[in-house]
């Protein structure tokens, strides 16, 4: 691990060790944090290529924290927007690997078939794959991208590990760069955008038929990012200061959300949220609903999984174990979101270096995730019925996925 990602390893068990004022923290969230830095290859975009980009490539490409999903096409650039083409994924043939008992299929490529493309746009390293365009090789290092009034908003580290908010023009100018967060969101339709930047949340469409972004102050102290939509033009923000809190917001005040140690999904089609609701300290294992929006009760109650990404219809949603650690989750739940019952799982067989750094929904039956298996990484298709399809594979290290998806909320 280079000096440089020490630092934001550093940085963020620093900023996630205050996750949770006068509470245990989520040693899970903690290990996980790590392992995204670790994992993470870092978005690239050249100012140079920018303005072909805004053309091939429909996308709004982020960090983790909450991986894609898909909506209609919008008038982000003059192509589609980042949300997924409408077109059916086709059924993926089954994989002829033996399923586990209860219907857990083996997270293996051996045997599998290849694939359609993928239906959504990824990085594979420095190379955006977009749905129906050439490949783009982009020269220039960014965190998360996301297409913006023609242009680009753009997240990228400097000064030992600081994220800083760029504002990319048409032509490929950087027409500014300030301390932001480190995360960009966009609407599941690919509308509205959100990021932090100078201590405001702000909030705007992608298409910039609004005469000047709508902005919000966070709290003193607050440096943090959006989490997701809610709602149009409701957004979800944590602000990362020592007491970490979550709110709400319409951008005409911050509601602060009661009851949940960590939020890590929203569900815009049902207003909802994934949440942390509690923490064991003796096994490290913590407990998770599905709540509304204002963090109130509501079922389903789970401390068996996380709750990582929200299906565009709100239907299920992507699940890791609670209480995992090391470099990533070696087993992955797709779970029925209004009981969180297991519909299918993909899980490990013996004890090699085979895990999923990163997932994001396709469509509403399938998720694509970033799989490191034996000396290769693949792209993965995993469907709610089961099946597991390999879609794409590239080299890299055990620690660093080459794959990176697009983030929607």
């Amino acid at each position: 691990m280079s000096t440089h990602d020490e630092d934001r390893l550093s940085r963020s068990l620093h900023d996630r060790a205050g996750d949770v004022h006068g509470a245990p923290v989520d040693l899970a969230d903690v290990q996980r944090s790590a392992r995204g830095i670790q994992t993470r290859r870092r978005v690239v975009a050249g100012v140079a290529a920018l303005a072909v980009v805004a053309v091939a490539v429909p996308v709004a490409l982020g960090v983790r924290g909450a991986p894609g999903s898909e909506r209609p096409v919008a008038p982000a650039t003059s192509t589609p927007s980042t949300a997924v083409s409408r077109t059916p994924t086709p059924t993926p043939t089954p994989s002829p690997t033996t399923p586990q008992p209860e219907g857990v299929t083996p997270l293996t490529v051996q045997g599998a078939h290849t694939g359609v493309p993928a239906q959504i746009t990824y990085l594979r390293g420095r190379t955006v794959v977009a749905p129906g365009a050439d490949p783009v090789d982009l020269p220039a290092t960014y965190e998360s991208i996301a297409p913006y009034r023609g242009g680009w908003l753009a997240v990228q580290r400097k000064r030992q590990g600081q994220p800083y908010v760029v504002h990319i023009d048409a032509s490929g100018q950087v027409t500014s760069s300030k301390p932001g967060g480190d995360r960009i969101v966009t609407s599941q339709d690919g509308v509205e955008v959100s990021w932090v930047e100078d201590g405001k949340l702000f909030l705007d469409t992608t298409n910039g038929h609004s005469d000047l972004p709508q902005s919000i102050d966070l709290p003193a102290g607050s440096s943090g990012f959006p989490v997701g939509f809610v709602s149009p033009g409701s957004v979800v923000v944590n602000d990362n200061a020592q007491d970490r809190k979550y709110y709400v917001t319409d951008l005409k005040a911050l509601t602060e959300i009661h009851g949940v140690l960590g939020v890590r999904a929203t569900d815009q089609a049902l207003g909802r949220l994934g949440a942390q609701v509690s923490y064991d300290s003796h096994d490290g294992t913590s407990c998770w609903k599905v709540a509304t929006n204002t963090g109130g009760d509501r079922e389903p109650k789970t401390c068996d999984w996380t709750i990582e990404s929200f299906s565009a219809d709100g239907a299920h949603f992507v699940g890791y174990p609670s209480g995992i650690d090391g470099l990533g989750s070696a087993t992955v739940g797709l779970l029925d979101s209004a009981t969180a019952r297991r519909v299918a799982s993909f899980d490990r067989q013996g004890d090699g270096v085979t895990y999923v750094s990163d997932a994001a929904w396709e469509d509403e039956a399938h998720v694509l995730a970033s799989l490191h298996d034996g000396d290769q990484w693949y792209l993965v298709r995993l469907g709610l019925d089961g099946s597991l399809q390999k879609v794409d594979e590239a080299p890299g290290s055990a620690d660093e996925s080459p794959f990176r998806f697009a983030a929607h909320s």
